[in-house]
């Protein structure tokens, strides 16, 4: 929620968080007494904030390095969980593979924590069960005795022959039962969605391979922008923009650029959609501050997503301005946490930075310049491409072919992307992939760069109207709401504007 949220319960503060689009979770049972209990939370965005990597850019002097407006007040869901004094730690469940056709071993660490202030001894169960709810493999902890108020991790692992792949065209999951046992009583179980899978980068094709074999990666990035309701989708929103980038041909997401709502990785898990989830862009303040929250968030976002079988990239920072010593100790962080990163999964920038296993190009020929006809000779070169993409003006509509320096049109944007496209697949033997920019128009507000904002085309933000589906709609019903709630006023020029009242 918000940028830094502080939470009370009946006047006594329970504690706070700073970041927003990661998730915390608060114990509140001291606070707590029989009958009404009263919940106060506090979202504060203050300007020119400086120890996060997630700013607002309308208050920023530096150009560009904020794109998409920045969400206020709780804008994602919100759980109250009750619990037995022994519990699995919110995502405590972190499991991961080494993969062998004949004999697969599974490892699982489960983070536990006893609250209560009495020692106990609990017993941990693993069992993975197929999607026919069979049990193919178990695994019983000894007793485990836990202090007081202490935290705990057990390890496991488990054997099994010849499981079912998850792949782009079978998704299959495997369901991870975690079963909590005091005595004969189960106090916890959390059940956690598994696919087992194999991912290659460093090819000698230079292709993308899943599972062994090459999938060539046809990939689109998203931003969680809606102007008014940034970062607050609801569920129906999420799963209608999943079925668009589908029925759009996509096989790939990319995150712009900052954590998406956990709900686009379950849905990327059971759809069988690669993902290539991203942390932040752009921004670097160098205090202490800012370096201990960065690396405190990024452990969240790891630990969040580690065990979602479509993660196939963890992307540090877009456009880093990340110092090379710090991106190199976030690297090496990200590897802490996932065994599987930088050998499957590879840490990233784009477009720029230093210190991390790879700095995936950008490519916009045709749009800033260069020669687009060269696309699938640059992309053999640059292997896999994070952007490609084109401006567009709504409704404006040209004739003849595809111009380099002509107005940016409804059709030029269509015959940039067609060309694009058809290089791509005609070199797609020898290249992992590429990833369109973006599946839908997305607001800008505070960004002034290279004439964004004064054309008429930005005139709403600015917008940056790169996106395969346009949100005109909704720009327009703003628009309306917003002529109820100000004084128009005519300009010298003839152009109407209009003043808030308040």
């Amino acid at each position: 929620m918000g940028s830094y949220a502080t939470v009370w319960v009946n006047n006594r503060k329970a504690g706070c968080h700073v970041g927003g689009r990661t998730t915390f979770t608060l114990d509140v049972t001291p606070l707590l007494h029989p009958g009404k209990n009263d919940l106060l939370v506090r979202a504060d965005h203050p300007a020119h904030i400086r120890d996060l990597p997630w700013v607002c850019g309308g208050c920023s002097d530096e150009r560009g390095f904020s794109e998409g407006s920045q969400p206020l007040g709780i804008f994602r869901p919100v759980s109250l969980l009750v619990t037995n004094e022994v519990r699995v730690q919110p995502f405590g469940i972190h499991a991961w593979a080494d993969i062998n056709y004949e004999l697969t071993s599974l490892f699982i660490n489960t983070s536990l924590k006893n609250y209560s202030s009495d020692k106990k001894n609990v017993q941990i169960t693993q069992q993975v069960l197929d999607q026919k709810g069979i049990v193919r493999a178990t695994a019983v902890s000894g007793r485990l005795f836990m202090a007081n108020d202490s935290e705990t991790v057990s390890k496991s692992r488990l054997t099994f022959k010849n499981p079912t792949l998850w792949s782009v065209e079978n998704p299959y999951l495997y369901k991870i039962k975690t079963t909590i046992r005091s005595g004969n009583q189960i106090i916890d179980q959390e059940v956690t969605d598994f696919g087992f899978r194999t991912v290659q980068w460093n090819t000698q094709t230079n292709q993308f391979f899943l599972n062994g074999k090459p999938v060539f990666i046809n990939g689109v990035a998203e931003y969680e922008h809606l102007i008014g309701q940034s970062h607050a989708f609801s569920p129906e929103q999420i799963v209608s923009r999943v079925k668009w980038l589908q029925a759009a041909g996509f096989n790939s997401f990319r995150d712009g650029h900052q954590p998406h709502n956990l709900l686009y990785g379950r849905l990327f898990n059971q759809k069988g959609i690669l993902w290539w989830t991203q942390l932040s862009a752009h921004v670097w303040f160098d205090t202490p501050e800012f370096k201990n929250n960065f690396k405190q968030l990024l452990k969240e976002w790891v630990i969040e997503r580690r065990n979602d079988p479509s993660v196939i990239m963890w992307g540090l920072q877009n456009e880093s301005t990340l110092p090379k010593e710090f991106a190199k100790e976030c690297t090496e962080l990200i590897g802490s946490l996932d065994p599987t990163a930088s050998t499957q999964r590879p840490v990233t920038t784009c477009n720029g930075g230093e210190g991390s296993d790879w700095n995936v190009p950008q490519n916009w020929t045709g749009t800033y310049g260069g020669n687009p006809d060269a696309y699938g000779e640059d992309l053999k070169k640059q292997v896999l491409v994070g952007e490609y993409g084109a401006w567009r003006t709504l409704d404006l509509h040209t004739e003849g072919g595809f111009v380099q320096n002509a107005p940016v049109s409804e059709d030029r944007f269509t015959l940039l992307m067609e060309k694009k496209i058809r290089l791509a697949e005609s070199v797609k033997d020898s290249v992992a992939g590429h990833y369109f920019w973006l599946l839908t128009t997305h607001d800008n507000p505070g960004r002034v760069q290279g004439g964004e904002g004064f054309r008429e085309m930005d005139r709403i933000g600015p917008v940056n109207y790169k996106g395969m589906l346009t949100l005109g709609r909704a720009y327009r019903c703003i628009l309306y709401v917003s002529k109820q709630l100000c004084i128009q006023r005519k300009r010298a020029d003839g152009l109407y504007c209009f003043s808030h009242l308040a």
